[in-house]
């Protein structure tokens, strides 16, 4: 994809400065963040926050990240409205509900709906029809999910969908995605609140960079995955003590290969013929394409993948098209 270079030079001035706010986040850490440049030349938005784990338990328990990013968002005084559904719906790509499919909509808290077993588009498709009717969000956010949404996930991906939904109601979004380790469910929750800070701080520099303008290009989506950096290992529980700020912040073209290797066990007879298959799922031990935000990612940085919903060829590719057919 190749980007217009009022939107490079745009997101490249606003990244780079969140990574500056960016520090080491540790449990006992209680400083306050350095004062920003441009708090006061911005004022608050109207904010559509979803995902696709949904939001579940008592005041978002069990998905503390979504949690996080509200309160970082609010605590920068935006007016934040959830919007997802009440259950686990990763994995549900762009899906969404048709008649005589019926919702169970319920507003489980003051600024929080939910959207039954709707997926992550139905949420967002309900929000603008209903709860934003008279006029939309400034923006949506999509996140945070728990693991990265990177190459050709993307395609499948609950949160990046949510995202390029909002795109078909003329409205800028992000999509944003935070590595996490199984074994270390505390440094999804120091990455977790990482992340929201970064969120918040980009958010700010789009508003600033837009001038009361656009925060993001028309048709555009931005895709952010961000790395788990963990810091110097505590003696006392053997795990990390904190978490380290990304590198930087890099664009990125997404991987090309597949994100997932699929395996199918038969259960009940032979291979390749009709019957019940498990599934297996393992990680691809293939290396990333280089530069692609899989290998960013890896190395530390947070991957920036611009998405546009107009997803026509390039003019070289469809000369070439028109060569041959």
């Amino acid at each position: 994809m190749r980007l217009p270079r009022a939107l490079l030079v745009l997101l490249a001035t606003s990244l780079c400065s969140v990574v500056s706010v960016v520090t080491l986040v540790g449990p006992a850490s209680t400083s306050a963040p350095a004062a920003r440049p441009h708090a006061g030349d911005v004022g608050p938005l109207r904010i559509l926050l979803t995902n696709d784990d949904g939001w579940r338990g008592a005041s978002g328990a069990a998905t503390p990240l979504i949690v996080a990013l509200r309160e970082a968002l609010m605590e920068a005084g935006h007016d934040v409205t959830v919007v997802a559904s009440a259950t686990d719906q990763s994995g549900q790509g762009g899906r969404f509900s048709l008649p005589p499919t019926r919702l169970d909509v319920r507003r489980p808290e003051p600024g929080v709906w939910t959207v039954g077993s709707g997926s992550p588009s139905d949420a967002v498709m309900f929000a603008f029809s209903e709860i934003f009717r008279e006029s939309p969000p400034d923006l949506v956010i999509s996140g945070i999910n728990p693991g990265n949404n990177t190459g050709q996930a993307v395609s499948h991906s609950g949160t990046v969908n949510a995202a390029t939904t909002a795109l078909e109601f003329g409205v800028p979004s992000l999509a944003v995605s935070m590595q996490t380790v199984s074994t270390w469910p505390e440094g999804t929750v120091l990455g977790g609140r990482q992340t929201s800070a970064s969120v918040v701080a980009l958010v700010e520099d789009l508003q600033v960079d837009a001038r009361g303008g656009k925060l993001i290009p028309p048709g555009v989506a931005l895709n952010l995955n961000y790395p788990l950096r963990p810091g110097a290992i505590d003696p006392a529980t053997g795990k990390p003590g904190g978490v380290l700020a990304p590198r930087g912040i890099k664009f990125a073209p997404l991987d090309t290969g597949a994100f997932l290797d699929m395996d199918y066990i038969p259960q009940d007879g032979v291979a390749g013929d009709p019957g019940s298959y498990a599934i297996g799922l393992s990680l691809p031990v293939s290396a990333p394409d280089k530069g692609s935000d899989v290998a960013v990612v890896g190395a530390g940085y947070v991957s920036v993948t611009p998405l546009e919903a107009d997803r026509d060829l390039d003019p070289s590719t469809l000369a070439w098209l028109r060569r041959r057919l």
